[in-house]
């Protein structure tokens, strides 16, 4: 008899696929050790965690005895069991002892191996599974601009520098939110490879600071990101009694401000969505005033006029404000001064 339950207690899986595992490394060291198992029963309880292996023996005379492992001698077999003769076939149970001490080393070795493999597989599926949520982390230590953080699954968690917002600052023992983007399996080891740039890590932020985001009275619709710079984000309103910016903002900017400081003071412009395609384009173009707009539904263009004391705000340091309005609303927006009737874009 083998015991299981060392191995049950130590990892957990489905009953089939724990008793596949033991199986079939079980015969391929029973292989190894005996041959061919024709003669062969195997009995594997995963209940009370026990394996039992049997064999059928031809029974012989003791001096034509030629193969130990198909044949047993009649008087060891007359001691086992009266009544026996020469011909008839006796089953014998192995103790696990018989085994010795070298396959049972093997046996475990490789086991445990498989396990652990397995057991990293099932982790990377788990994980897999949650791509896209975020996780709050210690920096453990920096090498080449990359971030790695601590995880006490023995997993890497990193922050590839192209993941990283522009010129935010990492110590070690410092705590960050951070993004699932990707989850890779390489050589038995599980890589979290992150993000703090990616438009959906704004987004979860949102969903854990504003209730009524989490809970989907107050619907984002579309969210565009310069990480570092600006972001916009139109939002909509399940409920007409409930003021989507007002709500999401909070007095005096306060729902925003752990979400700003989180993103190293990047800009977030919160815009009402609407299906009203000219009140959508002037709503994108904030904080900038419109003072008039024409468009072309066919070529998805827009001519934005605004004020000249406006046009920086429309356009926005290194056109930020205005690629990103063009990104929101999916028009190829052109900035034009009312009064000197010129075209920025």
């Amino acid at each position: 008899m083998c015991s299981l339950n060392w191995f049950k207690e130590k990892f957990f899986f489905n009953k089939k696929l724990f008793m596949s595992i033991i199986k079939k490394s079980f015969i391929f060291f029973l292989k190894k050790k005996y041959g061919k198992l024709k003669n062969y029963k195997i009995f594997f309880n995963y209940k009370n965690g026990e394996i039992e292996i049997w064999r059928d023996l031809k029974i012989v005379s003791d001096e034509i005895i030629k193969n130990f492992n198909k044949q047993i001698e009649i008087s060891k077999a007359i001691k086992i069991k009266k009544n026996l003769k020469i011909g008839d076939s006796l089953k014998e149970k192995i103790e696990y002892q018989q085994l010795g001490k070298k396959f049972l080393f093997s046996l475990k070795k490789d086991l445990l191996y498989k396990f652990k493999k397995f057991e990293r597989k099932n982790q990377f599926q788990i994980f897999q599974k949650k791509i896209g949520e975020i996780l709050y982390a210690k920096v453990d230590y920096i090498m080449n601009d990359n971030i790695f953080f601590k995880n006490n699954e023995n997993n890497k968690m990193i922050l590839l520098k192209e993941e990283q917002i522009p010129n935010e600052k990492f110590k070690k023992g410092n705590s960050f939110f951070l993004l699932i983007k990707k989850v890779k399996f390489i050589k038995n080891k599980i890589y979290l490879l992150l993000s703090r740039k990616d438009k959906n890590f704004l987004k979860k932020l949102l969903e854990l600071e504003i209730p009524e985001i989490s809970n989907g009275l107050i619907i984002i619709k579309k969210i565009v990101r310069i990480a570092g710079e600006r972001s916009k984000i139109a939002i909509k309103s399940k409920n007409k009694t409930i003021d989507p910016i007002g709500t999401c903002v909070g007095l005096k900017g306060s729902k925003l401000k752990n979400i700003i400081k989180e993103i190293n003071n990047e800009i977030i412009d919160i815009i009402n969505y609407s299906s009203n395609i000219e009140l959508y384009l002037t709503r994108s173009i904030s904080p900038a005033k419109v003072a008039m707009i024409k468009i072309d539904r066919k070529k998805k263009l827009a001519f934005i006029s605004v004020n000249s004391e406006e046009i920086k705000k429309a356009i926005g340091n290194k056109k930020t404000n205005l690629r990103l309005a063009s990104k929101l609303t999916g028009y190829k927006i052109y900035i034009l001064n009312i009064k000197k009737k010129n075209y920025n874009e």
